[in-house]
């Protein structure tokens, strides 16, 4: 034991206690880690709204991984994402949060992924030096309880984890509605079907009853078999009556009598008195007309459910001055599908009701008709009891008379809204904001053509400290018009933010504003180049627009006016500035809700923008953060063609020219060193020596 002391305490013993502490710091490492999430959006952190979820599960929630092995680049970046991910779901759950990775190079794990209904995506890969492809699984199955959900095809890490935690939220929201549904009561899914459709020359159209059959029993088995499903056969004038009640696809044709008969396609499903429409309708294609939407039946059943029945958030929808309409397909319905996960749209007339007590936020989206007093009396009392309202206000209207060459004219949108925005701070200008900085449209027979009224916003031209737009890395707007937000910097109870403005090389357009890009010129005076506020939140406690109460009129159930009798006591509650804080979010164009800019799938930046804006305005912030992790939103800015030439020629050989410079630089100081040695260390060297004369013999011959 002496020796062995003795051996510890000499210097022989250094290597193996080496040896011995770094065997040990592993095995502590394996078991307690720790990570430092040091991206700027916090990318491989999970949020407070996450944890939460899975911190108070009530009901087991088992993920089942299916992702293949040995994924090329950059699809294997994204399994260990979603592995990374999952680890910090798993850290921050209670016990009833268990992850499952499956091998699937098991045949069994295939068939189960195919069981799932999970589709295998097609991988490009390149192999000793040849280009092929192959086939993965990369996707999830979450469920809870007894339902049963899946995220498909993750070929990107963007937005993971917003995903994740709103599938989640949706099942646990769904389940717990399943389960409290008292006995005989269930979720109905209604598919009408006019019969004549099946006789016209519609492919399809004939199966369509069994392929909706098949796809509701698949959701019903994984739902606790608490949905009910019926086939209705609506005859003319019941299908005008379903296609006005629901907004289903009319069609319109002759009858065998020579009248013109009306047929309806649509599936619903309902519960209580809410309903969602599922996307199936008749489409027109190369080779003819079909139903379209039978595909992706089981998925849009599933995510009408969980829409259907989670504890969703009401907004109110601003009707009856021309507003864009959320529901029609060629305007706003992409928006109104971006936000129906968490949120539903519901339409007010404010001539015939109020604003609901239970209301947060309301929605006011391109009017182009003026509102009566009393309308504008009740946005503005909703905001001083806390309101919270978003305004998309167009700075221009399309002329309904003039055209030049073929295109639309647009004069100033004089709305009287101007009386509540000027009131709180903030001046709309009646233009349309250009910028140089602007989406690029190549035409085969123009070539490249700037749209300078729909700008390209790069992350300096967004709030860099502002939730919203913080993760963002550009946004394209459209249409836009300026605003001015200096009155409501001045009020000390208003936190001004401005979320968007145009890049310095901005310009502003007045009048005769035709929006062809070949009659659009930049100016040639640089003095008229500024950046423009475009998207701005005004917070805190506000003014009211009025001086005394206006009088607000009463109607009954079924909206008719209730005549007040002489002599009525006249009282008011007239709130002359805000009792509690309320946020005001104003953007200068409508466009932007549009099927223009933002996509099906609400992917697009200027659709998280709206989403965050959405988020914000209804107290969940922690969303914001969630949505916008990832790394391909995050671009890199260039200026312009010729900065990005000069970017792509030094990426392509710039680093390889300065290795070659530094390389020569390293064998000329090394060249010189050796010299310097030489000559301190050994001044008679012959070799030296006689390379020096033979040089002084040349100079001389010379």
């Amino acid at each position: 034991m002496k020796k062995f002391i003795n051996w510890l305490k000499s210097s022989s013993s250094d290597f193996a206690l080496f040896i011995i502490l770094l065997i040990l710091a592993n095995i502590v490492g394996h078991n307690a880690f720790a990570r430092f999430d040091l991206t700027g959006p916090k990318s491989y952190s999970l949020s407070k709204a996450s944890k939460t979820i899975v911190k108070n599960l009530e009901e087991p929630l088992s993920v089942r991984v299916f992702f293949d092995d040995n994924l090329p680049s950059p699809y294997n970046s994204v399994a260990q994402y979603v592995k990374d991910i999952l680890s910090e779901y798993k850290g921050a759950a209670n016990k009833k949060f268990n992850v499952t990775y499956m091998d699937m190079s098991k045949e069994d794990n295939i068939q189960m992924a195919r069981e799932y209904g999970l589709s295998q995506i097609q991988i490009q890969e390149v192999k000793n030096n040849e280009v092929g492809f192959k086939q993965g699984y990369m996707g999830l199955v979450i469920a809870y309880g007894d339902n049963i959900d899946t995220l498909d095809k993750l070929t990107s890490t963007d937005g993971f984890e917003y995903k994740f935690t709103s599938k989640v939220s949706k099942m646990i929201n769904t389940s717990d509605t399943l389960a409290g549904l008292k006995a005989g009561d269930t979720v109905n899914l209604t598919l009408y079907l006019s019969s004549p459709l099946k006789t016209m020359r519609i492919a399809n159209a004939d199966q369509t009853e069994s392929l909706v059959k098949a796809a509701f029993d698949s959701v019903n088995e994984k739902n606790m078999n608490r949905l009910a499903y019926k086939v209705v056969d609506p005859q003319s004038q019941e299908a005008e009556a379903v296609i006005e009640k629901y907004g289903l696809q009319g069609i319109t044709y002759m009858g065998d009598d020579g009248q013109q008969q009306t047929a309806a396609i649509g599936l619903v499903l309902e519960y209580g008195d809410n309903f969602r429409v599922l996307p199936l309708q008749i489409q027109q294609s190369f080779f003819g007309y079909m139903v379209g939407g039978l595909e992706t039946l089981s998925d849009d059943i599933s995510s009408g459910l969980q829409s259907l029945l989670s504890k969703v958030t009401e907004i109110g929808y601003i009707t009856g001055h021309n507003e864009l309409d959320h529901l029609d397909e060629n305007y706003s319905a992409n928006f109104d599908r971006l936000i129906s996960g968490m949120y539903t749209l519901v339409d007010l007339d404010l001539s015939k009701e109020n604003i609901p007590s239970s209301m947060t936020s309301i929605i006011i989206n391109g009017p182009q008709y003026d509102y009566s007093e009393e309308e504008l009396y009740k946005i503005d009392q909703f905001i001083m009891r806390g309101g919270n309202v978003m305004f998309f206000i167009d700075s221009m209207n399309q002329d309904g008379t003039a055209q030049y060459y073929g295109s639309q004219s647009y004069v100033p949108n004089e709305s009287n809204l101007d009386k509540l925005l000027n009131k709180y701070g903030l001046v709309r200008g009646k233009n349309y904001v250009m910028d140089k900085n602007c989406y690029v449209n190549s035409s085969q027979q123009y070539g490249k053509l700037s749209l300078y009224w729909a700008p390209i916003l790069q992350k300096e031209e967004l709030a860099k400290k502002n939730i919203i737009t913080s993760n963002l890395g550009y946004v394209i707007m459209l249409q836009n018009g300026s605003l001015d937000v200096s009155a409501a910097r001045e009020n000390k109870d208003i936190k001004t933010t401005v979320l968007a403005k145009s890049s310095p090389e901005s310009w502003t357009v007045e009048k005769d504003i035709v929006l062809n890009p070949m009659m659009v010129f930049p100016p040639q005076d640089q003095s008229s180049f500024k950046s423009y506020d475009l998207a701005v939140m005004l917070e805190g406690k506000f003014t009211s627009a009025f001086d005394k109460a206006v009088e607000i009129s009463q109607y009954d159930e079924e909206g008719n006016k209730i005549e007040l009798p002489e002599g009525q006591l006249e009282t008011s509650n007239h709130i002359a500035s805000s009792i509690l804080p309320g946020k005001i979010f104003v953007v200068g164009s409508s466009a932007i809700t549009t099927r223009q800019v933002i996509d099906e799938g609400g992917s697009n930046p200027i659709a998280m923008l709206l989403l965050n804006v959405v988020d914000y305005m209804n107290g969940n912030e922690d969303l914001c953060k969630m949505r916008t992790k990832g790394l391909s939103v995050n671009t890199l800015k260039i200026g312009s063609n010729a900065a990005a030439q000069i970017v792509k020629y030094f990426n392509q050989f710039g680093l390889v020219v300065i290795l070659i410079i530094v390389a020569l630089l390293v064998m000329r100081v090394r060249s010189r060193r050796r010299k310097a040695i030489n000559k301190r260390y050994n001044p008679n060297d012959t070799r030296t020596i006689e390379k020096k004369s033979e040089e002084k013999s040349k100079n001389s011959e010379k």
